[in-house]
């Protein structure tokens, strides 16, 4: 088995893609689109392929990245894929460098090399757009052939920390319908784990004596503090840089990082992993609710 086939979205969409050569090929469309946060409250925001977050991305270290993304949205937008460095013509920050706007109808092909082994994430070069929905992740994997057998996770994780500023009532209720995120989450009220609130949250299985690999990615405005009940891990890269011999059981993912851990599953659960702010853990004040979700152990 290689290390893509284990690479996991709980909740979340892997999205299809096309080779040809050493070129790898994903097509996305920007568009309006609605979303469950929790059971009862949906959210009329802004979504890839119609999924908040958008799909996940997956690159071989040394392939060429093709993404075209088409915006079907009213106003314009670009993409841009944060901390891995590219040519300026590709970097999706049209107000700044010479990446097009790609205007409602049209479209445009971003191309540049998957270079740098690591976790990154995309999102729309418009900061109105991003509390909206339009980010994903982006991740680089190493060439299964450089690796040892002991090198490669078992199971590998993907969680998208995201918060959304949604009308409601007074806090600790919730009130059930169809929203508009506000514009930007300044006073956020709900807070999601791939698009999800607890208890609608998919839990990371695993079993006894495994090895896993789970991957935080925050483009929230606010830092969101992580904890695993019942285990301590191994802070192995940050930003896609790799760290060495640090240990934790808690970590602060701020606004732009990506932090990965490893663990060994050696304490049967099930153990919560969840955000340690307490608002972060309700739904608008109502407890349980928020960044949780379950670390779960499969006989």
């Amino acid at each position: 088995m290689n290390w893509e086939s284990r690479l996991v979205m709980p909740n979340g969409l892997k999205a299809k893609y096309q080779t040809g050569g050493n070129t790898r090929y994903y097509k996305l469309v920007a568009k309006p689109s609605r979303h469950s946060i929790v059971d009862r409250v949906e959210i009329e925001g802004l979504g890839y392929n119609g999924s908040i977050p958008g799909p996940l991305l997956v690159f071989r270290q040394g392939e060429t990245v093709q993404i075209e993304l088409e915006n079907q949205l009213d106003k314009p937008t670009s993409l841009h894929v944060h901390g891995l460095s590219k040519p300026v013509s590709q970097d999706g920050i049209p107000e700044i460098e010479p990446t097009p706007l790609i205007k409602p109808g049209e479209s445009y092909v971003y191309q540049f090399p998957a270079w740098q082994v690591g976790t990154f994430f995309y999102h729309a070069g418009d900061p109105a757009q991003i509390p909206q929905g339009l980010m994903g992740p982006f991740i680089i994997l190493p060439n299964d052939n450089q690796l040892t057998r002991e090198q490669i996770p078992y199971r590998d994780y993907v969680l998208v920390l995201q918060q959304w500023d949604i009308p409601q009532g007074e806090i600790g209720k919730v009130t059930p319908g169809t929203f508009k995120p506000k514009k930007f989450d300044q006073n956020p009220n709900f807070f999601t784990i791939n698009g999800k609130s607890f208890p609608d949250t998919e839990g990371l299985r695993t079993k006894y004596g495994e090895k896993i690999r789970i991957r935080f990615i925050n483009k929230s405005s606010a830092s969101h503090s992580m904890h695993v009940h019942g285990h301590d891990f191994q802070v192995v890269s940050v930003n896609g840089f790799p760290r060495y011999n640090i240990y934790d059981d808690t970590i602060n993912v701020a606004s732009g990082q990506r932090i990965d851990i490893e663990l060994l599953s050696i304490n049967p659960g099930p153990f919560p992993i969840n955000g340690t702010k307490t608002f972060h853990q309700t739904n608008n004040g109502k407890t349980p609710g928020g960044m949780v979700t379950k670390l779960i152990y499969d006989k």
